[in-house]
């Protein structure tokens, strides 16, 4: 499950990330 976890983590921040950049 942490992996799991960390994986969706990784994906809402890239996410956001891009938003910034935006």
């Amino acid at each position: 499950m942490s992996g799991y976890n960390t994986l969706t983590f990784g994906k809402g921040t890239m996410l956001l990330v891009s938003a910034g950049n935006c």
